[in-house]
């Protein structure tokens, strides 16, 4: 008997593995790729603080040669195969003039990542990449408020959203482990807000939730997570920002294998680098950031780099 309940438990931990192993992708070893790091300096509004259409884009690179486990260290103690991913993501947003719940002005956003390039060096630990495809489309509702003025400049703005993605994205689960798209739904509400200490001093941040559903393909949930996203900036002049920039996600329950909870599955990652901000006018702003992780439990460790285009129509 006793024989025969260790055998069960080898079989489950053995199914858990196989499942763990086959939802790497990008964004870790089960939840899906988030908005780390994509968004810092002046998050709060005055990117958009005006009515109309706004289209933004990313470029976004990733590097990493390190897999890491609950430890911290090389994922099924041996070498990490190195990755590489370059991905595009267009944004369009629609902000409305009326305004709605205490001065706030609603707005709509749609998102389409796609990536151009993904590719996993030969490994032993036996992932496969997908390559580039289209990812899923996520649909956003939020409303931005008005900037709170002191002494003549402002002091405080700051914007509510909820954003819902689709498992519409390339997903060749279980037979490639690292996709352009996941395989099941997510919601996440978010606060981002810009204190300015002085003139030229601020402080920007974004708190997100994420909630998701279960990966029906190989019947798998991931747990719960916040992450966050961070600035401080300095303007060197009225056009021109700089700033140390970051992000950071921790996952808040284990994820859910076959109907059971994975014991030590919760993600993590702290992000930080430098970043850049440069107003060409009022309508067309570039941004770029660059970070190296740390921290890192259950994903990967690496740098990515990104610039971003905002342009209001």
């Amino acid at each position: 008997m006793y024989s025969l309940c260790m055998t069960h438990k080898k079989l489950f931990f053995l199914c858990v593995s196989l499942i763990l192993l086959y939802t790497i992708d990008i964004g870790g070893y089960g939840l899906p790729a988030v908005n780390l790091g994509y968004t810092n300096i002046l998050d709060g509004g005055p990117i958009r603080p005006y009515p109309g259409v706004y289209w933004q884009q990313y470029n976004i690179y990733y590097h990493t040669n390190k897999f890491l486990n609950a430890e911290g260290t090389l994922l099924g103690g041996i070498k990490s195969p190195t990755f590489n991913d370059w991905s595009t993501v267009t944004q369009l947003i629609y902000q409305f003039k009326n305004k709605l719940f205490f001065g706030g002005m609603p707005g709509f956003s749609f998102v389409l990542p796609v990536t151009l390039y993904s590719a996993i060096g030969c490994n032993r630990l036996g992932v496969t990449d997908a390559g580039g495809g289209v990812g899923d489309v996520s649909f956003g509702v939020y409303t931005q408020w008005p900037a709170v003025m002191h002494k003549d400049r402002p002091l405080f703005i700051h914007r509510l959203a909820v954003d819902a993605t689709f498992p519409t994205g390339t997903n060749r689960l279980p037979k490639r482990q690292i996709n352009p798209g996941e395989a099941f739904y997510s919601l996440s509400p978010g606060w981002s807000a810009t204190l300015y200490a002085t003139t030229r001093l601020g402080f920007s941040w974004r708190l997100n939730y994420l909630w998701n559903s279960k990966n029906k393909k190989i019947d798998f949930k991931a747990g719960d997570a916040v992450f966050f996203n961070y600035s401080v900036e300095y303007a060197i002049k009225p056009a021109w920002y700089v700033a140390l920039v970051g992000y950071c996600l921790q996952q808040l329950s284990d994820n859910k294998a076959l109907g059971f909870k994975v014991p030590d599955s919760k993600e993590r990652v702290f992000g930080m680098g430098p970043g850049s901000a440069y107003f060409f006018s009022k309508d067309l702003v570039f941004f770029g950031y660059l970070y190296g992780e740390f921290g890192v439990r259950n994903r990967p460790q690496g740098i990515s780099f990104v610039l971003r285009l905002v342009n209001h129509f």
